[in-house]
């Protein structure tokens, strides 16, 4: 039975192409190329190409045939007998050229370019770093190409791609390049770097730095991380909770486990609100719990960030177990708090197990407010 295979949309001005991902590649369809970017027809399209040989493929794969049927895309009238053709990247961006579209070139590059940055931190997210170096590395050439003959800051982000994907594969010294790339745009350009980039850049440093076992500079940088992300979202914002879980690790590796302790605390004030507030609808105030009036719709984090986040705080749990163990009111807020997380993924048999190991805990509190959020988070588990 055919399925139907992946695809990207490309807009272009008023033009849309969809570029599937076959097993040959990410390929365009060459009769949507004729119609959309030069109002042509696909056989007369086809043939242009035959005689200028330019490349292309050809595919009778019942998947890609299913695909561009259920897409309804155009093809060339010998499709049914002889297959579609389909074109790379490289070939539609020289049509471009030849064709005389040049205020489309640009736009096609950008938009290659972000697709491949997109792939390289999807792949990276999910520990497919031997997936993703490759892609960032390619990004980084694109990037380059795009962006000459003096480096931009555009690049910036594409370094620390590289530089991510180098240290998710141990590889120190090639990690440390791309930073150093990074740094020297960000100092180029101090006025248009961003606190959310200095975030980026110090967090990946710090990153490097407790890998090679360096912790004071890690620390550091870890801090300067917090620094950053709290001038642009606040001190108590999610975003700004893995600098404070970073620098805990450090601690905790430095034998100082009332520091790391401390910064764990912070970790869990911030997810514990900021879920309340989404998941539940609801405030922690001096005069009990607020229905917001305004709840955000959304986290400001991803799902495979907060999966991230979930594992985060089931280590601040970890944590707090070895320090005071399995049934101190402490331990009992983590599962709290990662049961919320879990409700959010939609994953309510672990969100189950979480919320009654926080029951177990809590079963002999007066806290009414506690009791409260807690009736609340088993009709959201029941929910799911």
């Amino acid at each position: 039975m055919a399925t139907t295979l992946t695809y990207t949309v490309f807009s272009l001005g008023e033009a849309q192409l969809h570029q599937l991902h076959t097993s040959q590649g990410k390929l365009f369809v060459m009769g949507e190329v004729a119609v959309e970017l030069f109002q042509e027809s696909p056989t007369a399209f086809l043939q242009e190409l035959r005689k200028s040989k330019t490349t292309r493929l050809n595919s009778s794969h019942r998947d890609v045939l299913h695909t561009i049927a259920e897409l309804q895309l155009p093809v060339e009238s010998t499709a049914s007998t002889a297959g579609v053709t389909l074109l790379p990247a490289a070939t539609v961006e020289a049509l471009l050229v030849d064709k005389r579209r040049l205020e489309l070139v640009q736009p096609f590059k950008l938009a290659l370019l972000k697709l491949a940055s997109q792939e390289a931190a999807r792949l990276m997210a999910a520990g497919e770093y031997e997936l993703a170096l490759p892609v960032a590395l390619d990004a980084v050439q694109q990037g380059q190409a795009l962006f000459k003959p003096s480096p931009a800051l555009q690049l910036f982000p594409l370094y620390l791609l590289a530089a991510q994907a180098n240290l998710g594969l141990r590889r120190a010294k090639q990690c440390e390049d791309f930073l150093a790339l990074a740094s020297w745009l960000a100092m180029k350009e101090p006025g248009l770097t961003s606190h959310t980039m200095k975030s980026q850049l110090a967090r990946l440093y710090g990153q490097l730095y407790a890998f090679q076992g360096r912790q004071p500079e890690a620390l550091g940088a870890f801090a300067e991380d917090v620094y950053y992300c709290a001038a642009e979202y606040g001190p108590e914002d999610a975003r700004t909770s893995l600098g404070y879980y970073n620098m805990g690790k450090v601690f905790q590796a430095q034998g100082e486990g009332d520091k790391a302790a401390a910064c764990n605390d912070q970790v869990l004030k911030i997810w514990t609100a900021v879920l309340c507030r989404v998941v539940l609808g609801v405030a922690q105030t001096a005069d009990g719990l607020v229905p917001e009036a305004s709840a955000p719709a959304e986290l400001p984090v991803g799902r495979l960030q907060l999966m991230e986040v979930v594992d985060m705080l089931l280590d601040v749990g970890r944590a707090r177990v070895a320090a005071h163990g399995p049934g101190h009111t402490s331990v009992a807020d983590t599962h709290f708090a990662t049961c919320l997380a879990l409700v959010q993924l939609e994953e309510r048999e672990r969100a189950a197990e979480q919320l009654d190991a926080a029951a177990a805990v809590y079963a002999d509190s007066s806290d009414t407010n506690r009791a409260k959020l807690m009736e609340m988070a088993r009709i959201m588990v029941d929910s799911i």
